[in-house]
């Protein structure tokens, strides 16, 4: 009961801190003039600093869902392999928008459906956004739903209750605050998250080394318990499920919107790189290393029996809250639970400002933008945010699942947005093409996953790729490639 009211204290002064930024910030824009500025509410001002630009994309990858229960599943699951499934495809990312950043901000729009329609008109833009509304709402709702299955045996509640409570909060001071207001609290939570990730990483291995030396610790790793059959030791997982794994995440990481909204809000390109180099030096550290020691402890403490995965541990997902119910005493409660809290935040509001941006921005301002005042067309931004956020939280309440989650929408990214992404920057490409490209890449790929949910592509794929369940996303880059090149004859038939 001791142990419950400090996470509840927790839990409400952190939800308290939050609320007065964005409280705060919706004050500072009312004196300024900017209160009804949709240029404002969705790009604060396009002039954020390399530091908050890089804390601000730390803080969404350092959530519950990818670095507390999915990064650390991933290295229970298979060991040291674990990094090919998660840091090293986000380390490589992360240098291409190094590399691109310069290039995507000359282009001087701020979201990836506005490319659209510059490029290959008003339909385009319209064609683009349900797909990123998809992908970020199951961003979102993976991010609320991993909140709610680890918080909420600490507070006493039940997990939609949980979940709800955390989707209240952040719908408030996105309300008030908008993208600045996300950006605002992104630093204060990557200071919280880096402290909590640092915390369980030291008590996991203290415990460990209880009964293990420190070389045993790191050279005689039980067996994991998913590792591939007679696979090397640094490539457990197979070379068939890592090269899948890279095809599926890194078209689409590299063009992934809410990384790129970020590089656009920067004051000059220098800033937008400082900022990748900050966020991929707190991803090696807070993504790949902490949460490897992490998850080699687990390894350690709750041995996997061959193939079976404790109970206790939810096949993995559980791994944090089983320890620190096993070994962080009560005076370290206080600033584990707000360190939770702000993991779940950070990643919940990134997801919802994008969900909102492609639903306001992209498809009704444009729409009502010269039928209705500013004012009422930043109340329906405001309006939206809080909507997006709550259908993050029904979202959450069917899921079950962190892998399908990441896979599916990664793998949409890459099937739908990377081609016509791609197409903005080279000339000759019409709209057709890119039309075609959406809709086929999108709707094949929903279809081909529901395929290989059910077992029917596994008589025509390759056993190699049928054996990764992942074969879906392949097909589904082919239907919108096939959908970008039947576009191009198209064109040429008709000229």
């Amino acid at each position: 009961m001791e142990r419950q009211a400090v996470y509840w204290a927790a839990f409400l002064l952190y939800s308290f801190i939050v609320v007065v930024i964005g409280l705060i910030i919706y004050r500072r824009e009312k004196r300024q003039g900017h209160e009804y500025d949709n240029q404002a509410y969705w790009a604060a001002g396009k002039g954020l600093s390399g530091w908050s630009i890089g804390l601000s994309i730390s803080a969404s990858m350092m959530s519950i869902s990818w670095s507390c229960v999915y990064g650390v599943q991933l290295f229970y699951w298979y060991g040291y392999g674990g990094i090919w499934l998660l840091i090293v495809p986000w380390l490589l990312t992360m240098l291409g928008f190094y590399l691109l950043a310069p290039l995507f901000r000359k282009m001087q729009i701020f979201s990836q459906p506005e490319l659209m329609e510059k490029h290959f008109g008003k339909r385009t833009r319209q064609l683009l956004a349900p797909a990123l509304i998809f992908v970020f709402t199951t961003w979102a709702g993976a991010e609320i739903y991993a909140a709610g299955i680890t918080i909420a045996p600490f507070l006493g509640l039940s997990v939609p209750l949980t979940i709800f409570l955390i989707a209240l909060v952040v719908a408030f001071y996105t309300y008030t605050g908008g993208f600045k207001a996300v950006v605002s609290t992104d630093k204060i939570q990557f200071a919280f998250v880096a402290l909590f990730i640092a915390i369980i990483a030291g008590v996991g291995v203290a415990a460990a080394l209880k009964t293990h030396t420190v070389g045993a610790f790191f050279a005689r790793v039980p067996h994991p318990p998913k590792m591939a059959a007679q696979a090397p030791l640094w490539f457990s997982p197979g070379i068939a499920l890592i090269l899948i794994t890279f095809f599926a995440y890194l078209p689409g990481w590299i063009v992934e919107t809410d990384v790129w909204v970020r590089l656009q809000a920067a004051g000059t390109n220098r800033q937008a790189r400082r900022g990748v180099v900050i966020a991929s030096l707190n991803s090696l550290i807070f993504v790949g290393i902490l949460p490897l020691f992490i998850g080699l402890a687990a390894l350690h403490l709750y041995p996997p029996l061959g193939s079976q995965i404790p109970g206790r541990l939810q096949d993995g997902a559980l791994i944090f809250s089983v320890m620190m119910q096993d070994f962080t005493p009560l005076w370290l409660n206080a600033i584990l639970g707000i360190g939770l809290v702000a993991a779940a935040m950070s990643t919940v509001d990134t997801n919802g400002n994008i969900v909102a941006l492609s639903i306001s921005y992209d498809l009704l301002e444009p729409h009502f933008q010269k039928r209705w005042q500013p004012e009422r067309l930043n109340y329906l931004a405001r309006w939206v945010s809080v909507g997006a956020v709550f259908m993050a939280f029904i979202y959450a309440l069917f899921t079950e699942s962190l892998w399908d989650i990441f896979y599916l929408s990664s793998g949409i990214l890459t099937t739908t947005v990377f081609l016509p992404v791609v197409a903005a920057f080279r000339s000759g490409t019409s709209k057709r093409q890119v039309q075609l490209s959406i809709a086929l890449g999108f709707v094949g790929t929903i279809v081909f996953y529901f395929l290989e949910s059910k077992g029917m592509l596994a008589q025509v794929e390759p056993q190699w790729l049928a054996g990764t369940g992942l074969g879906y996303i392949f097909f589904g880059f082919l239907s919108g490639a096939t959908g970008f090149l039947a576009g191009k004859r198209k064109t040429r038939t008709e000229a």
